[in-house]
């Protein structure tokens, strides 16, 4: 009993911890995931307290896993300088597109750099789903957001190239890609479309 006392304590004060200093200090709604998982723990735990019952190993270690463990990695990974609640978003997004659901994926995405700007995952991401849904312009704007973040995505220069070339934007094209092989000679594929469009052979 004085075991469950003493696990009931510390799953209160994790739980107080992250409501207080994640979800209202930084306003970050992404934490009540972790709070919903926290609060079923706490509520297994009074229910093993009150009625003693649910007391198998599964339970016990359900309790440990969201009450306990995923806090303690939650605080080590932003210890380290880890956003927790990107990484969250990121991986919903990724498994909504996995089923098909670029909408909700896309809307998350964007809710996401509403609040963290430099988040690199996210605007590549959006760059992606936009060029896929043939929103060019939209698709460059997060390229250009991405190359912000990490100057060196040589990738993002190449796709930026392709989407401004098929904008007809051939001279920014070439000069994005003029830019590109300064940086990353050895790159073939920007190689060959640089000599591509010079020689005015048209859309890749």
């Amino acid at each position: 009993m004085i075991e469950k006392i003493i696990i009931s304590t510390i799953c209160f004060l994790l739980f107080v911890y992250i409501f207080i200093f994640k979800l209202i200090k930084k306003n970050d709604t992404t934490y009540l995931i972790i709070l919903i998982m926290q609060a079923i723990g706490i509520l297994i735990n009074f229910i093993q307290i009150l009625f003693n019952t649910l007391n198998g190993i599964f339970f016990k270690l359900l309790i440990y896993v969201l009450c306990i463990i995923i806090p303690i990695i939650i605080f080590a990974l932003e210890g380290k300088g880890f956003n927790c609640s990107e990484i969250i978003c990121i991986f919903t997004s990724k498994a909504l597109l996995v089923f098909g659901k670029t909408k909700k994926a896309k809307e998350i995405l964007i809710k996401l750099v509403s609040k963290y700007d430099k988040s690199y995952s996210a605007h590549k991401m959006l760059a992606e789903i936009y060029e896929k849904e043939g929103g060019m312009r939209k698709a460059i704007d997060e390229y250009i957001k991405v190359l912000d973040i990490k100057g060196n995505d040589f990738n993002s220069y190449f796709k930026i190239s392709k989407l401004l070339n098929d904008l007809n934007r051939k001279d920014e094209a070439i000069q994005m890609l003029g830019t590109l092989i300064k940086r990353k000679p050895e790159l073939y594929k920007a190689n060959e479309m640089l000599r591509w469009f010079i020689n005015g052979k048209g859309k890749i």
